[in-house]
């Protein structure tokens, strides 16, 4: 039992008695029950306390893969039960990171999601003391041989500020959006689009593993100054069970029937596909509807764009093996929006879309534009590690939706 904090008993949160810990099974279970009220969307309560019990039970959560904190009193006596000031949870990542060199390393990094307190004790620090107390944590949280670790991620719903002043970063946070598109449409707009194939879970653990090596190939390409450090989180089969689960969740509650399609690639001979991963987002009604695309990989696209990651506003003119690629990203964005139109999606969600990816967009939906989030799921970054002495240049590769959590 936990009880409801009264706001003339609490310690300021610069008080020396206050202590990020592991919540017992029921103040885990009292969190849920405090932030369903937040995030829980068109489940009911009950049903949400469920879903994020399936949440932590997923391969990459199990064995310590997900992490619950509580910001605590520990002044309290121990018959009392503790009052929970605020609370979150971080999930081991696996990464990839070049320091200035060619030599790629794979390494622990972490994500931090559900970050929460309670409406009647906001205005007081204690957000602020837990985000600067996770930090600390997360130095050498679960790695090797007390080594310190390099990064962490975040996704902020409230903005810059408050992150930025605790430690966190905003990097790019765009995504370009295609409406989705019923089958019949699909077919009359896109006849000259050559034929994508669906994907399903079965599909995935092979492209994640060619993934990776395309990831690590890139990072070794193009990381070479000195003071360039380039992360990326590794886009694995795990993460991408976890988004599924979370979809296939709250598809069966609301709709009794749960997506089967993951994706859609189009060519099987290698440097020539072209893929993507997606899981459907349901929002607070039905208007509020996104698939997102976790990931689209384009073979050949970083050899040819060079290093930049992102989309500069220009469009250069391609030929080609690199048209028909970009023919091929529109082919599996175009069935993304036919799978948007099977489950009620209202548009389509692409993260950080390269100049390639703007391109294929614009193939299907040519008034597509970029749309900068400013309040909602900004991609943020913390680096743990030493500085170079020239200083950092930090570059997220592949910051995409895959990364959230």
């Amino acid at each position: 039992m936990t009880i409801p904090p009264s706001a003339a008993d609490l310690p300021p949160s610069t008080s020396l008695s206050l202590a990020l810990v592991h919540p017992t099974a029921a103040e885990k279970l009292a969190t849920w029950h405090l932030n369903c009220q937040s995030w829980r969307g068109r489940l009911s309560p009950e049903a949400y306390v469920r879903r994020e019990s399936v949440l932590a039970d997923q391969t990459l959560t199990r064995n310590g893969g997900i992490t619950f904190w509580i910001l605590v009193d520990t002044s309290t006596p121990t018959s009392t039960p503790r009052k929970i000031l605020a609370s979150c949870e971080t999930y081991r990542k696996r990464a990839l990171i070049t320091r200035g060199n060619n030599q790629v390393e794979k390494v622990v990094s972490h994500g931090i999601g559900s970050v929460y307190c309670n409406p009647q004790l906001r205005g007081k620090g204690y957000a602020a003391r837990m985000m600067k107390e996770i930090g600390m944590k997360l130095d050498t949280w679960q790695q090797e041989d007390g080594k310190r670790a390099d990064f962490s991620v975040l996704f902020s719903d409230i903005g810059n500020e408050f992150y930025s002043k605790v430690g966190w970063y905003p990097f790019s946070s765009t995504h370009i959006a295609l409406p989705r598109l019923a089958g019949e449409e699909r077919d009359s707009h896109n006849n000259h689009l050559p034929a994508a194939k669906k994907l399903y879970t079965s599909d995935l653990a092979d492209l994640c593993s060619i993934d990776e090596t395309l990831l690590r190939s890139e990072m070794e390409k193009f990381s070479s100054e000195a003071s360039q450090v380039r992360v990326t989180l590794i886009p694995d089969l795990q993460t991408y069970e976890w988004h599924h689960a979370r979809e296939e969740f709250v598809a069966e509650e609301l709709l009794g029937r749960v997506p089967r399609v993951k994706g859609a690639i189009v060519g099987m001979a290698p440097g020539k596909r072209v893929w993507c991963v997606w899981t459907r987002t349901f929002g607070d009604n039905e208007a509020e509807n996104v698939l997102q695309i976790l990931r689209l990989v384009i073979e050949g696209e970083a050899e040819l764009r060079g290093p930049n990651t992102g989309f500069d506003g220009k469009l250069v003119d391609l030929n080609g093996s690199s048209r028909e690629q970009v023919l091929a990203a529109a082919s599996v964005l175009s069935m993304a929006q036919h799978e948007a139109a099977e489950w009620a999606m209202q548009q389509v969600w692409l993260w950080n879309p390269t100049p390639w990816t703007v391109r294929a967009v614009r193939e299907l939906c040519p008034s597509a534009r970029i749309i900068d989030r400013e309040n909602e799921s900004i991609t943020s970054l913390r680096w743990h590690g030493l500085k170079p002495k020239d200083g950092l240049d930090l570059i997220w590769v592949a910051n995409e939706r895959y990364s959230w959590c």
